[in-house]
């Protein structure tokens, strides 16, 4: 296997993927690449179980002999669905992971933020809570973007959207098996852009992102490969009436001015940023074409990883201890969420600020709430708990029903 993931283990050896992944054909005069391969082609290779990181922390103690380097081939890749609202970005990412054996994880929404696994919607006390601690979401967006706390509801997004990523990359190593997402957090970019050219949120508001992105994405892992689903702003305007949420068509959100803003950011910004580093691959999908087209493509597009190539390079891992690393990172979050943190405090924006009245108001309500007073699986009231429970590794630390990992079949997502 060429992929970078397949490199010799060795404890301390620093220069292992020279050795391990720099694979040199016996006539020295063609140069061998790694694709990757549908699920009915591939050659069945047993593969040791994954490390399981949703109940186990991932350091060098616990993972001193894990097999780890026999668990990754040329489908341990992260893969990213782009383009406008509507275009079947959920469709082809479904079709992907059934033909490549990838995970699919669904695109975050504000329901996993506020309702818990007991099933209480922490929304339906919005009125007994104040100004600032109300839960605001998509579907209030939608009615109103001018609304107060449109920023609010935006680093929601964000949030969801950065920790999605991070599970998908703990995924990727932690059990050799790719990930595809529907859209994600190298895209949010143009979406601060086109709410700020509509008015809806503040130039300190777009600041105090964009600083926050520079924290944090030098943590990252770049995608693989992006494929962009291209669609003009009528076209997708059409097809948000198709879709027929009553909601988004008769939003003030979706205008040509606002979707043009997008398109431009995204293809720009956003994808012309990541393509030094990311395969990325374009679509004319006004008029919507054939899934599988794209699924065979992806079989003929050169990811493997290189030291002679600056596109994957994140990829290139010099000895266990730095996945280790990797993963113990991605796992715990908690350094990740520091640097988002890590802003001054005098240059927050008034629309991301509330004062500690109010924060103690909202405690006060929340703690009323009897299903929120515990963790999931502890709380008296509701569940049945033995003498000895060692709860699981908390994969998310805000979101209430994380549904990234709904589709793996390796644990059940009340686990996280």
């Amino acid at each position: 296997m060429a992929s970078i993931l397949s490199i010799s283990i060795r404890k301390g050896n620093t220069i292992g993927y020279l050795t391990g992944l720099c694979k040199v054909p016996k006539n020295h005069n063609v140069t061998q690449l790694a694709f990757m391969k549908r699920v009915a082609l591939m050659e069945h290779i047993p593969k040791p179980p994954p490390y399981p990181y949703w109940k186990k922390q991932c350091n060098d103690l616990h993972m001193m002999f894990d097999p780890m380097s026999l668990r990754y081939d040329d489908n341990s890749k992260l893969i990213i669905v782009e383009g406008p609202p509507a275009v079947g970005k959920t469709k082809l990412c479904e079709e992907i992971a059934k033909e490549y054996g990838l995970l699919y994880m669904p695109p975050p929404t504000h329901d996993e933020i506020f309702i818990n696994p007991y099933g209480f919607d922490v929304r339906s006390i919005n009125s007994k809570l104040p100004p600032s601690f109300k839960h605001h979401d998509l579907n209030d967006f939608l009615k109103d973007p001018y609304h107060e706390l449109t920023a609010v509801f935006q680093l929601g997004y964000f949030l969801m959207k950065f920790e999605q990523y991070l599970n998908a990359l703990l995924h990727i190593l932690a059990s050799g098996q790719g990930v595809v997402l529907n859209r994600c957090i190298y895209t949010e970019a143009a979406f601060m852009h086109a709410m700020y050219n509509a008015g809806y949120i503040s130039k300190p508001v777009v600041n105090n992102f964009e600083r926050m992105r520079l924290n944090t994405f030098k943590f990252l892992l770049k995608p693989h490969l992006v494929i962009y689903l291209d669609a003009s702003p009528e076209v997708t305007l059409e097809r948000i009436k198709q879709r027929g949420n009553i909601n988004e068509i008769n939003s003030k959100v979706f205008t040509i001015n606002y979707l043009s803003d997008l398109e431009n950011a995204t293809k720009q910004t956003c994808l012309g940023w990541l393509s030094s580093q990311t395969e990325i691959v374009t679509y004319d999908w006004n008029k919507a074409g054939n899934n599988m087209d794209i699924v065979y493509d992806i079989e003929q597009i050169d990811l493997e990883e290189d030291t002679s190539k600056q596109k994957f390079y994140d990829w290139l891992f010099s000895n266990s201890e730095h996945i280790i690393d990797c993963m113990a990172l991605y796992q715990d979050k908690i350094l990740i969420y520091n640097n988002i943190d890590g802003y001054i405090e005098s240059e927050i924006p008034s629309e991301l600020y509330s004062c500690t009245e109010e924060r103690d108001e909202y405690d006060k309500e929340m703690e009323k709430i009897d299903s929120e007073q515990y963790l999931y699986g502890y709380n008296p009231k509701y569940d049945k708990i033995p003498i000895i429970k060692r709860p699981g590794i908390r994969l998310s630390l805000f979101r209430r029903t994380p549904r990234d990992f709904i589709n793996c079949k390796y644990f059940s997502c009340h686990e996280m």
